[in-house]
């Protein structure tokens, strides 16, 4: 199916690595209000394939996360630390998110879907324990100006009982790989709290391997009439409201592995939604993940 989309609106995001001015940062807690996306083509997960994915409570609002170890819950850091003001030689606000001000637990709930449709959820509470190079600095206008490392860990207190871990993957993403996107959010119409999972594909990879971004191209429509305005898009899921923290998954030989962490989103008449890359930040997660078992066996 294909979405309309009205040239118009203009772009206001251009993909990291690529120059150009100063791009819209919005969260994936923060949306366009109706009217300025389209709908993220996403299915509540019924049959529980995704039971791994969790939601998120490190007191920035809802988010999502996902299981990488027994007791290793992966999310994305402004998830569990706030932003707290920077000093500026030109008096223009500026914020900050960092290891500075960050909550010291957060609490996790496991949801399953019962056959007669009924969500159950156990609850888990988690350590928090941010990546030491997180930073993501914004402008007075909650515009993003730089970005590194938004990962965090939550150690649980105990094993999730009945909960199969997601294995990390190894190697990065590659341009127009498909990939299946998991977690909270709002839905774009008002659904929201329910597990949901989507396909898209990867748009481009940040330079420096990092981060990547999911979206599908933006087409004309065909057949195209002169001076025509419209574009259209293949519909696919994008990150949204309470999604932050959740995965990208990709299959390898028939098994899912964790690629990225969802980050941030890019609205406009180009949506695309960015992840932070597991691979580009695997030495980290994966010490992590040791961290954790040494501390079962001991």
């Amino acid at each position: 199916m294909l979405t309309a989309l009205v040239l118009g609106a203009g772009c206001r995001a251009t993909a990291p690595g690529t120059g150009g001015s100063s791009r819209e940062y919005v969260p994936a807690e923060i949306q366009p209000g109706p009217g300025e996306s389209i709908v993220s083509e996403s299915t509540v997960d019924t049959r529980n394939r995704y039971l791994a994915t969790v939601l998120v409570d490190g007191g920035r609002g809802p988010c999502s996360g996902v299981l990488v170890a027994p007791r290793l819950v992966l999310t994305a850091g402004h998830c569990v630390c706030s932003p707290h003001s920077l000093p500026v030689a030109d008096g223009e606000g500026r914020t900050m998110i960092d290891t500075t001000v960050c909550s010291p637990t957060a609490t996790i709930k496991i949801v399953t879907y019962e056959p007669d449709g009924v969500a159950r959820a156990h609850e888990h509470m988690g350590a928090v324990r941010p990546h030491d190079q997180l930073e993501v600095r914004y402008d007075g206008q909650n515009k993003e100006l730089s970005s590194r490392a938004d990962i965090a860990v939550l150690v649980l207190a105990d094993k999730p009982a009945g909960v199969k871990p997601v294995p990390l993957a190894m190697e990065q993403v590659q341009y127009n790989q498909p990939v299946t996107l998991v977690g909270y959010g709002d839905d774009g119409l008002g659904g929201r709290g329910l597990r949901r999972s989507g396909t898209n594909e990867i748009a481009s990879v940040e330079e420096s391997g990092s981060t990547f971004l999911v979206g599908k191209p933006v087409l004309f429509r065909q057949p195209y009439r002169a001076k025509e305005r419209v574009l259209v898009r293949e519909k696919a899921a994008y990150s949204r409201k309470g999604d932050s923290g959740g995965p990208c998954l990709r299959e390898k030989g028939g098994t899912l592995e964790l690629v990225g962490i969802a980050k941030t989103y890019y609205g406009s008449s180009v949506e695309l939604s960015e992840y932070t890359s597991v691979s580009f930040y695997g030495k980290w997660i994966r010490a992590e993940i040791a961290r954790a078992r040494q501390a079962d066996t001991n």
